[in-house]
């Protein structure tokens, strides 16, 4: 069970190095040959962060799955997407961690799904030029941008408290997961069914707490006192935000 973290964490330093080192470093022609590989990972990479936009409820303003950045750059090759959010303030730490690195997981599994398939002896020649086209240009754009590491950072900074408290439940979420398939020698046909109990595990663990302080508040606390105040909820929920109409996007 989670073994496949590793090979994720190998993934991303991998894709880290070729984005980040690999492109800036090579020379012509080959760097315009690498960019123009990049281009398919690229709308992978936007089009994960806009899903899991939707599997978070977090609104999205724009989406640009590619365009030209700002700069000059050799070949005219200056290009990248983004994605820019309303009200980018209200993402909680959980939210900003999963859209952030929703790219690499994404990319991740696709890749190794690619790979499986360049193994059958029967493949057809074109798909398998065009399988090894894909996993370059995934290798190339699963890196997580400074965009992306800025917001999580963000998000954890601005509201440091309910973010140990969202960790707090996720690492008690992964626990139970772990030690039930463990104990009980559960096997799912895809790892993807582990995260989905974990999902659902984090939001039993948060609505029961809130249900248990609830029924605590209604039998012990009097009532004739400012129940909220007494039982000091702030530690654990999230602070308020008063937006100014010269506030900026965050963009993905």
């Amino acid at each position: 069970m989670f073994e496949e973290i590793i090979f994720m964490v190998g993934f991303t330093v991998i894709s880290i190095i070729a984005s980040y080192i690999l492109l800036k470093y090579v020379p012509n022609p080959l760097y315009a040959i690498l960019r123009c590989i990049a281009v398919v990972g690229i709308i992978i990479h936007e089009l994960s962060h806009a899903l899991m936009c939707v599997v978070t409820n977090t609104r999205i303003r724009t989406i640009k799955l590619l365009e030209r950045s700002d700069g000059k750059s050799n070949f005219g090759l200056n290009y990248g997407g983004r994605v820019e959010l309303k009200d980018y303030l209200k993402l909680s730490f959980l939210q900003a961690l999963l859209i952030g690195f929703a790219p690499i997981y994404i990319s991740f599994w696709l890749f190794f799904f690619l790979w499986g398939q360049l193994k059958n002896p029967n493949i057809d020649v074109l798909l398998f030029y065009i399988y090894i086209f894909v996993m370059m240009s995934l290798v190339l754009s699963a890196a997580p941008s400074f965009a992306d590491v800025l917001a999580i950072f963000g998000a954890f900074h601005f509201d440091w408290r309910y973010s140990f408290y969202q960790i707090g439940l996720t690492l008690l979420s992964v626990a139970t997961v772990w030690f039930a398939v463990s104990y009980y020698q559960i096997q799912f046909f895809h790892e993807i069914v582990t995260y989905v109990l974990i999902f659902v595990g984090y939001y039993g663990f948060r609505y029961g707490f809130k249900g248990l302080k609830g029924m605590y508040s209604y039998l012990f606390v009097d009532k004739s006192k400012n129940r909220w105040k007494h039982m000091k909820p702030k530690a654990l929920t999230r602070r308020r935000f008063k937006f100014t109409e010269n506030e900026r996007e965050v963009q993905w």
